[in-house]
């Protein structure tokens, strides 16, 4: 019976990367959800943004955390030649997620 961890090269890093860039895109879906559950009514107080702080912060550590995770797994397909094709989709996935959040960023300074 063998018991040695299987080495890193025969992850599928690809799909690996793949599947943490889809979970950073719903990390930004429930953020943004979360967001828009916490308005109220006008002189309602901040009870609604203080109600809904926990998820609007566990999304964004999920959104941070996936990003970086797909990056570094992609990395590691490109170099192990482990799911090349799901690594370049989740490649793009993620210049898209960025794209979408500097347009965001750049209409809200304008």
């Amino acid at each position: 019976m063998n018991t040695m961890p299987e080495p890193s090269r025969s992850w599928p890093w690809g799909l690996v990367a793949l599947l943490l860039s889809v979970l950073a895109w719903g990390g930004l879906l429930v953020g943004v959800l979360a967001f828009a559950a916490s308005f109220r009514p006008p002189g309602d107080g901040n009870n609604g943004v203080q109600a809904m702080q926990y998820w609007m912060l566990g999304a964004l550590v999920t959104l941070v955390l996936s990003f970086v995770g797909s990056l570094v797994a992609m990395v590691m397909a490109w170099r192990r030649r482990r799911g090349l094709v799901c690594a370049a989709i989740a490649g793009a996935l993620l210049v898209m997620l960025v794209s979408l959040l500097l347009i965001v960023i750049g209409s809200s300074w304008g």
